[in-house]
């Protein structure tokens, strides 16, 4: 075997394990995901309920298993890793694509990249951009509480009412809105990628891992979406 060829195939294998990362953090992800949607939808039953999920969660989680706080430390440090670890893949991946791009790859694949294939590339990074910004406003805004929107003394209220004052505020609802869409689009494709990278998807099951990408991206969006906006239109307060 030539040099080239073992370079190549070393590039291969490099691709494949990057491909395989990114997937197995991206459903970490969405199993996340639909837990803290679930933990939002507590917003409904009113300031006790949310507030004691709320308490339970940062506070309580795996206790006296764990310490106090020691579940939520646990799962932000996992979740962190997992971060690294996805937009590492993604932009490494990203990177490798673009280096693919290059007359000799067009020649000697001679295949065509569709319309379709490179929207989704492009939302699919760009979103991720997207929900990375996002990501961090709304770890300052809930977790630090370093971002008060809509109350002076913010960082004292309860949860139940920070969630009340921050999406009172239309801008914040709305950027919200973008982040949610940009999260629920990428879950779309993901999910179905994802599982065909992982190598359980095949032809057949393809139309059913779409559906279920679909149906999840869906899920996602309007359970993320619910409480703020019954919040903005003043159903609930």
């Amino acid at each position: 075997m030539t040099k080239l060829n073992v370079k190549a195939n070393r590039g291969r294998k490099t691709t494949v394990a990057l491909k395989v990362l990114m997937a197995a953090t991206g459903l970490i992800f969405v199993l996340f995901l639909l837990f803290h949607m679930y933990g939002n939808l507590k917003m409904l039953l009113g300031p006790e309920a949310f507030n004691h999920y709320a308490h339970w969660l940062h506070e309580d989680l795996l206790y006296p298993i764990l310490p106090h706080k020691g579940a939520v430390w646990l799962l932000r440090l996992g979740l962190l890793a997992c971060i690294v670890g996805h937009v590492f893949s993604a932009v490494a991946l990203w990177v490798r694509a673009g280096k693919a791009r290059g007359t000799a790859y067009k020649v000697s694949t001679g295949k065509k990249v569709r319309p379709t294939q490179t929207y989704t590339a492009f939302f699919m990074r760009w979103g991720g951009v997207v929900i990375f910004i996002w990501l961090v406003f709304h770890i300052l805004q809930f977790t630090a509480l370093k971002a008060s929107v809509g109350a002076e003394n913010y960082a004292l209220l309860e949860p139940y009412d920070r969630m009340i004052a921050g999406f009172s505020v239309p801008w914040l609802w709305a950027f919200y809105l973008v982040a949610i869409l940009a999260i629920s689009y990428h879950v779309r494709h993901g999910v179905w990628s994802a599982l065909a990278t992982l190598g359980v998807s095949n032809r057949k099951r393809e139309f059913f891992f779409k559906l279920a990408g679909d149906l999840v991206a869906f899920i996602l969006l309007v359970g993320f979406m619910l409480p703020p906006t019954l919040i903005l239109f003043g159903v609930i307060s």
